[in-house]
């Protein structure tokens, strides 16, 4: 009877510390269940935290690249293109000017601030030009030809010798007329770029006078 019940005592004794072991691995494995859920939580919220700040980023520069281009309704237009005296510098932010864009493929749109006289310039045609060119994302000047002492810049409409936007935004202009261009980045430098003064994917804006059209 003895040796029945240090037996049984045995056997019990070690049933009760597999049960424990089996519990403590229970445990174990919850918990770690429990925490693999906890980060993959955390990490969906942190992905839909940082998606939701891209996306302000994103609305905010929009909203900004459009605000350079076209000044909000009740804004007063800056009058510096209606003297006759050709500017000494390009003016460091854009100009307000109001209105509704002409939208054309790829993003492009233009605003004619000056409506220009004769002959309207057409793929193929030679056009001597003024422009001043801004950042559309802080509004700021990166390039004028004012600032080099108002030399004019002649290009060929369509022969690839500027930016694809510049090219194409021209067409119909007429001597004597200015026009602002909204230029997506796609139509532009891209995701290069033009190191130091126009950064990767830039929307950029530009004022461009026809001086000719031939």
């Amino acid at each position: 009877m003895d040796k029945l019940n240090c037996s049984s005592g045995g056997d019990y004794f070690g049933q009760f510390q597999r049960v424990k072991a089996q519990e403590a691995a229970v445990a174990v494995a919850t918990a770690a269940t429990a925490t693999a859920r906890a980060h993959v939580t955390a990490t969906a919220i942190s992905a839909r935290a940082t998606a939701t700040s891209v996306a302000a980023a994103d609305a905010t520069a929009a909203a900004n690249a459009q605000s350079c281009f076209v000044s909000p309704p009740g804004t007063t237009p800056t009058t510096i293109y209606s003297g006759a005296a050709t500017p000494t510098a390009g003016p460091d932010s854009a100009p307000h000017i109001t209105g509704t864009p002409v939208k054309l493929n790829g993003g492009l749109e233009y605003l004619d601030i000056k409506t220009g006289t004769g002959a309207a310039a057409k793929k193929g045609s030679k056009v001597s030009v003024e422009y001043t060119g801004w950042l559309a994302s802080t509004c700021k000047k990166f390039d004028s030809s004012y600032d080099h002492k108002g030399q004019s810049f002649p290009l060929t409409l369509g022969a690839g010798q500027v930016i694809p936007g510049f090219d194409q935004g021209l067409i119909g202009i007429k001597a004597g007329g200015t026009r602002r261009l909204f230029i997506p980045a796609s139509l532009a430098y891209g995701a290069q770029g033009q190191p130091p003064t126009i950064p990767a994917n830039s929307i950029l804006i530009f004022d461009v006078t026809i001086l000719s059209v031939k």
